[in-house]
């Protein structure tokens, strides 16, 4: 500004004099205005050198010392923010009170805490057990309970004098208080004690929720098997493979949702019973499009049952077949006395309504054998599916692998383990029903042992008769082993 009011009065010298006069007057009064008049410092007016301020010094990290220089200063530690609340299971907004909790789960604590209400369940006390789905939550006890199990801290509220005298919130604080006249090894021994029991919450917390997600796997495949049966999927059992051929095909479970149920089931009940078939036959049994070759259809389905689990496809091809052959009749014998048994019949009934060939012989005892044990013991379908599991499960088939037995031993121990998860949760008698339960695995060897026995027997040589395009080779691969 000033350099550019001296070039255009350039040619008056006391215009310039005036101006500069002017400049200095103005830069002195602000000096003296923005300095303290202890702190102010002399100016000449003939001179436009003045000490402005010194700038408020910025601290070490904003001068450019890296954090490794400052090493009193830490980065903080950012927690993720939990989703799940520990107590109710619904979204998180926070931790309150040391446990990841939403704040209905909070505010209902503290609500309790600061009071002296008692409530006792009026069912079984586990109205608040996660692992048991559409369980309604509507049980104070429950809740509160289930908050001081998850490890609510009542310590971390902030309560006034009326409110810290409450009962309740003097019986936590009895337990949760830390006496001053401890010594450290007594603190840190509690300190581990309380780290030591949150771990405990958290893996009973986390093996709850595998347990959850086994059952709902079993019992969703097993949904499937089922409408799978009762579908209009029906191929002529003379274009289907043979064990092998199953194997290294793709899974077809998918087809129960793509095809309609079948048409005209249940068909119209025959006043006779039907007569055991023909083997001398020379073109095998007859085809028809609306009824289904039971036998042939559920070995098959025992097969696709078992290609539907993950640790089926770890295992060799060979361990693959020396398994199949080996538990497919007892997968199929379990599907077909639990299909029977859940529509309230004493003896196997197909889901087209037909039956078994008239009650006389051994092939009929040696069928309906498996049937009387699960009448007995009144099982349910969550059972039902994890036993079947279990059954497939097999380490101690012969020749199978080392690795295939290590596969199939960690597999049957999670199925039994969720088995008995189930049973003490939802029976009176838990480990008795498990027990039994297990018991009709050896039920089912025997019972399909006995049922290759007698093919061998008496259908084997029939068979060896018919030509090899009209033979069923799915159920002479798994019936000559």
């Amino acid at each position: 500004m000033r350099h550019f009011i001296e070039k255009k009065v350039s040619g008056n010298s006391d215009w310039v004099l005036l101006i500069r006069k002017m400049f200095h007057a103005f830069f002195e009064g602000w000096i003296n205005f923005m300095d303290p008049p202890s702190c102010s410092k002399s100016a000449s007016t003939d001179s436009l050198e003045y000490d402005l301020p010194e700038l408020p010094s910025l601290p070490q990290n904003e001068r450019g010392i890296s954090p490794e220089q400052n090493s009193k200063s830490a980065a903080p530690v950012r927690h993720l923010r939990p989703t799940e609340c520990s107590i109710c299971g619904k979204p998180a907004n926070g931790y309150h009170y040391d446990v990841p909790s939403c704040n209905g789960c909070k505010t209902f604590f503290r609500r309790l805490c600061i009071s002296e209400k008692n409530f006792v369940c009026k069912t079984a006390g586990d109205c608040y057990d996660l692992t048991k789905p559409n369980r309604p939550m509507k049980c104070r006890p429950c809740r509160y309970e289930k908050c001081i199990m998850s490890g609510m801290n009542p310590l971390a509220m902030q309560v006034d004098e009326k409110e810290a005298t409450a009962g309740n919130f003097q019986k936590l604080t009895k337990r949760a208080n830390i006496s001053s006249c401890r010594n450290d090894e007594e603190y840190e021994n509690d300190k581990i004690h309380q780290i030591v029991k949150k771990q405990i919450i958290e893996h009973i917390t986390s093996k709850e929720a595998k347990m959850q997600k086994v059952v709902g796997a079993v019992n969703y495949l097993e949904m499937k098997i089922h409408e799978f049966r009762l579908s209009s999927y029906n191929p002529h059992w003379k274009n289907l493979p043979n064990l092998e051929g199953f194997l290294k095909m793709g899974t077809i479970i998918s087809l129960a949702t793509t095809t309609e149920p079948m048409p005209g089931w249940p068909l119209k009940a025959s006043p006779v019973p039907p007569k055991p078939p023909n083997f001398s036959m020379a073109n095998g049994p007859q085809y028809s499009p609306n009824k289904k070759q039971w036998l042939m259809y559920d070995l098959m389905l025992s097969i696709e049952y078992a290609k539907a689990f993950g640790f089926f496809t770890e295992l060799d091809f060979i361990d693959r077949m020396i398994l199949m052959k080996y538990v497919a009749l007892a997968l199929m014998n379990l599907q077909i006395s639990y299909y029977t048994v859940s529509r309230k019949y004493d003896s196997i009934v197909h889901p087209d309504g037909s039956m078994p060939p008239a009650k006389v012989g051994m092939v009929y005892n040696e069928t309906v054998m498996s049937i009387a044990p699960l009448i007995r013991f009144e099982i349910e379908k969550t059972e039902f599916a994890l036993l079947k599991a279990i059954c497939l499960c097999n380490p101690a088939v012969p020749n199978l692998s080392d690795h295939a037995r290590e596969i199939l031993s960690k597999e049957r121990e999670q199925y039994a383990d969720a088995l008995f998860d189930h049973c003490l949760r939802n029976r009176r008698d838990g480990p008795t029903q498990f027990a039994e339960l297990i018991g009709m695995v050896d039920l089912l060897e025997r019972q399909q042992r006995m049922q290759k026995d007698l093919h061998l027997l008496h259908v084997a040589p029939f068979v060896a008769k018919i030509p090899n395009e009209h033979k069923m080779w799915l159920i002479e691969d798994i019936m000559n082993d």
